[in-house]
């Protein structure tokens, strides 16, 4: 019987090496691409899309958002509901709206407060206070209504709960602040409880303080008892912040990251990318207390009563305009 020759040839020792040593490195590649992958998993959750897609009249930036690496002014708008659990998520009132801009040629950063209270046309709704365009409209009307009334283009936004701001500062070990007078409020809301609904006492005395999460939420949500009211509320919500960006500063933000997304899952909503929020994240980490300015608008506003009978507060605008050319130059919508 014939038998056909042998085709193939035995691989030599050198050719068999290379090929375990070429499947080595592919394990090795898909090993570390697993690893961070797991990594960073809890960020990717985090930064997964809340909102759905809308057109520019309900909200699309005004412009394409500028690197964080760039000499451009970036615009975040940030937003803290009233309540995690009592009403549905996405009619929630927007209690603090502070726009965050970051001028990256200047290292510098502007907190601009805005009174929940004011009242301001809201695109394709009645004019009412801003507040509730978030509730109306999720962020991208809120965005779109920050942008109409006061010309700043918003390029991103994000928006915490209630237990996302006690976790952020329990993460961080607490915060060291000054407390600017006694906060004594017998009617504060217990949104903890296990209905959401209620009241506690609630008394912080003044001086410096060491503040969990939970007395962090009590000292900038309290309104009862400021002199100020909510105007006395934003200077204390911009205390608290410079106060975290004081603890973070030092620490290894690239390693805790996805901590604090593993913490802040279901509690934070923002359409900043990975990239960014890493870059906004190193920035703010190196910033010094003299690069941070607050503003505030409550030299431009007055009490009125809405045609409904809501206490409102009503704005000189012109006046505003020009104060926001002071703070932010040519970078404002014209």
């Amino acid at each position: 019987m014939n038998h056909s020759p042998a085709t193939g040839v035995p691989d030599a020792p050198g050719s068999r090496r290379v090929r375990w040593i070429a499947l080595g490195a592919i394990a090795l590649a898909l090993a570390l691409i697993g690893g961070v992958l797991i990594y960073l998993s809890p960020l990717l959750a985090l930064l997964e899309p809340h909102e759905a897609s809308v057109g520019r009249v309900a909200g699309a930036p005004a412009a394409p958002p500028p690197p964080l690496d760039s000499k451009q002014r970036i615009n975040i708008l940030l937003l803290g509901s009233d309540n995690d659990q009592k009403f549905q998520q996405d009619a929630l009132l927007s209690q603090t709206m502070i726009v965050v801009s970051i001028d990256p040629s200047t290292h510098q950063v502007t907190m601009l407060s805005l009174p929940r209270d004011l009242w301001v046309e809201i695109p394709g709704h009645p004019s009412a206070k801003i507040d509730l365009a978030y509730a109306q409209g999720g962020a991208p009307l809120a965005r779109a209504t920050v942008e109409k009334a006061f010309k700043i283009p918003i390029h991103y936004y994000a928006w915490v709960g209630l237990n996302g701001l006690v976790r952020v500062v329990d993460r961080v070990g607490g915060v060291d602040l000054d407390v600017l007078h006694p906060v004594l409020d017998d009617n504060y809301p217990n949104d903890f409880s296990e209905s959401g609904y209620g009241t506690e006492r609630v008394y912080l005395a003044a001086g410096p303080q060491h503040l969990d999460g939970r007395h962090a939420l009590q000292y900038v949500r309290s309104r009862h008892g400021d002199l100020l009211s909510d105007f006395g509320r934003s200077v204390r919500q911009q205390q608290l912040l410079l106060a975290i960006q004081q603890r973070v500063a030092g620490m290894d933000l690239v390693a805790a990251l996805p901590t604090f997304a593993r913490d802040l899952n279901g509690h934070v909503k923002t359409d900043l990318d990975l990239l960014r929020l890493t870059q906004l994240a190193l920035f703010m980490r190196d910033l010094h207390p003299g690069d941070v300015h607050q503003a505030y608008i409550s030299a431009y506003v007055r009490d009125a009563t809405s045609s409904d009978g809501q206490q409102i507060l009503v704005a000189d605008w012109p006046a505003i305009h020009a104060y926001l050319r002071q703070l932010f130059g040519g970078d404002l919508l014209p």
